[in-house]
């Protein structure tokens, strides 16, 4: 069991898919540097637990296979596991039945890292839960640093026990949100430029064009740059905005949100109806959610200012940019709105998967 798993942690590692390093990693990135530390820790029951998350495909997996890496580059002997919380608890169970718990856990405690990806995988079953947290307990306490990586942040995980809640909060917790506009833009350069993508110079137009249209998650960025370079070889063309405005290639469904879906989201987050959101009051409870709705439309959608002004009840679109600029000054100094966009950015993101 444990040796299947090493042997598959190092396929992953020996072959990963490209990672690019986006501003939105920052802080994910410097929480997750404690994993290449080659200091001994002292003992304490969540000091070397680090959890991530994330939405479903924002690059969780790609970022800990990173990490591991430049474990390996510092110290190529590091010993290290990656599985999911099923895979885990899976072999867990199987030791269980076959008395030897013991010894599994004294094995995987010989790691130096030990990742635990897609916790919410276990939400409802409260048996491997405990089974799984009996590992994590005694990793903490006397073997590897541990990450654990999650679709939900800890106060999400609403089928957990409080023991796991407190156990993941006690830890150092860091989000991986989706890329913006100018990450997306830098990821599909990137990503275009490693995928051979036949792009007409200048370049900066077409990847703009995308980077406003895919307001999506990396991976399926990924997928849909595939998908673009297929149609270019089939039709033996190449990239330019007119090729991309004609929409042959496109046989994906569209991946841009409605502003309706986008609207009903914000509605509900702040607590009022939609069609406030559309009306022309000027209430000041309703200024504050029509800027978040309308930064999120200009951001998922590539729609003109004057398109979304016009659905958001704005005269001009000169209105909807100062409405824009006012809240990007906003965001940095206010983390309980900087928390709801992101909140709102993943639930779109999901309606969008859900849909698509």
């Amino acid at each position: 069991m444990f040796d299947e798993l090493v042997t598959r942690s190092h396929a992953a590692v020996s072959s990963p898919e490209l990672f690019v390093p986006l501003p939105e990693h920052a802080f994910a990135r410097a929480a997750l540097s404690r994993l290449t530390s080659l200091a001994k820790r002292t003992a304490s029951s969540a000091v070397g637990l680090t959890y991530l998350s994330g939405p479903e495909g924002s690059g969780k997996s790609l970022l800990a296979r990173q990490v591991i890496l430049e474990c390996l580059h510092r110290q190529p002997k590091r010993r290290y596991v990656i599985a999911t919380a099923k895979e885990l608890s899976e072999s867990l169970v199987r030791a269980d039945e076959q008395q030897s718990l013991e010894e599994l856990l004294d094995l995987f405690c010989d790691l130096d890292v030990l990742v635990c990806e897609d916790l919410h995988g276990l939400e409802g079953d409260a048996a491997r839960q405990e089974l799984l947290l009996s590992l994590i307990d005694r990793a903490l306490s006397e073997g590897p640093r541990v990450l654990v990586t999650s679709r939900k942040r800890p106060g999400e995980l609403r089928e957990f026990s409080h023991r796991w809640i407190s156990r993941c909060h006690g830890g150092l917790c860091a989000t991986l949100p989706l890329p913006g506009l100018e990450g997306r833009c830098d990821l599909i350069a990137k990503l275009a430029q490693a995928k051979h993508l036949p792009l007409c110079e200048p370049i900066a137009p077409s990847i703009q064009w995308l980077a406003e249209r895919w307001a999506f998650s990396p991976r399926d960025i990924s997928r849909s740059i595939d998908q673009l370079g297929h149609a270019c070889e089939t039709q033996r063309a190449v990239v330019d905005l007119k090729f991309l405005e004609r929409g042959s290639w496109q046989e994906m469904k569209s991946i841009a949100l409605s502003m309706d879906t986008i609207a009903t989201a914000v509605a509900h987050e702040f607590g009022i109806e939609p069609d406030e959101l559309r009306s022309r009051s000027r209430h000041q409870g309703l200024i504050v959610p029509r800027q978040c709705a309308m930064f999120l439309a200009k951001e998922l959608t590539g729609r003109p200012l004057e398109a979304i002004g016009n659905y958001f009840g704005e005269r001009t679109h000169t209105t909807v940019s100062h409405s824009l600029s006012r809240l990007k000054e906003q965001l940095p100094h206010a983390p309980t709105l900087r928390q709801q966009v992101q909140k709102l950015r993943q639930r779109l993101a999901e309606l969008k998967r859900a849909v698509g």
